[in-house]
């Protein structure tokens, strides 16, 4: 019996098919089976019952279900001893982010990290939607770029990365294209591309224009900020972001203009 055969056991019962767990093993369907097959006949029993509605476990699969697991599991503990003993890293990390400024360069930290620690996992989630905060939190992910908040906890603890101030973001032929100090007062009238509430900086919108006692209607939201850049760049409206975030490189025909008294959001970890 090898250790490769009870991976391709748990694929199996984990994926419910043999379609399925070849592709998440990234090998061919006949090869999976012929090597579980082999496992059978060595075991002298079937393991599954194969169906048109996928597989099944029989009594001795299920009876093997649980030392499989468990030879799978020591076979891991015993890589990252011996990886301990040569002073390197094993395992997962699960990182959430929003989009953040460039000079934080996540992809390039993302490189190095990498190079120096190629056994280990990464798992990086990019959304700007849910409360990466509470991700932390539940044990979602090991930790979390995301605009700072004062809603901490003994579990928790926030690294500064970045301070930005918050920008309007227009076409590049727009009136506000690189006016300074903008009324916010001036772009109540404008067409607004909002993001959704709950996103930080649209909070910080809204709490900026209601401190000044401007009543505004939502009449576009985008739940993506991509999104929202390239209907700014095709004129649709114009929409508001940490300024550090917006890469005129990457987006051509957008231009910024600063809000007087700006509100600022800050990054981190």
């Amino acid at each position: 019996m090898e250790l490769r055969q009870l991976e391709y056991f748990l694929a199996v019962v984990e994926e419910g098919s043999f379609t399925a767990a070849a592709a998440r093993l990234y090998m061919v369907q006949s090869s999976l089976s012929a090597s579980l097959l082999s496992l059978e006949r060595e075991l002298g029993t079937e393991l599954f019952i194969r169906g048109r509605r996928g597989t099944e476990l029989t009594d001795a699969g299920r009876a093997l279900l649980e030392p499989a697991r468990a030879a799978l599991a020591e076979t891991d503990r015993a890589r990252d001893a011996v990886a301990e003993v040569r002073g390197l890293l094993r395992g997962s990390v699960r990182i959430a982010t929003v989009a953040v400024p460039r000079r934080l360069n996540v992809i390039e930290t993302i490189r190095r990290f990498q190079r120096e620690h190629p056994d280990v996992e990464i798992d990086l989630l990019h959304d700007g939607a849910r409360d990466l905060v509470g991700l932390v939190a539940d044990g979602e992910v090991d930790f979390a770029i995301t605009p700072f908040t004062h809603r901490t906890g003994p579990e928790l603890r926030f690294e500064p990365l970045a301070t930005t101030p918050i920008a309007i973001v227009c076409p590049a032929d727009h009136r506000l294209a690189g006016t300074l100090d903008v009324d916010p007062g001036d772009v109540a009238e404008e067409p607004i591309i909002d993001l959704p509430r709950g996103w930080w900086v649209r909070d910080l919108f809204d709490r900026l224009m209601a401190e000044r006692g401007i009543p505004r209607q939502v009449r576009l939201e985008v739940d993506e900020w991509f999104g929202v850049l390239t209907m700014v760049q095709r004129g649709l409206g114009i929409t508001y972001g940490p300024q550090a975030c917006l890469d005129e490189g990457i987006f051509g025909d957008i231009a910024f203009a600063t809000l007087a008294a700006h509100p600022c959001g800050s990054s981190a970890s």
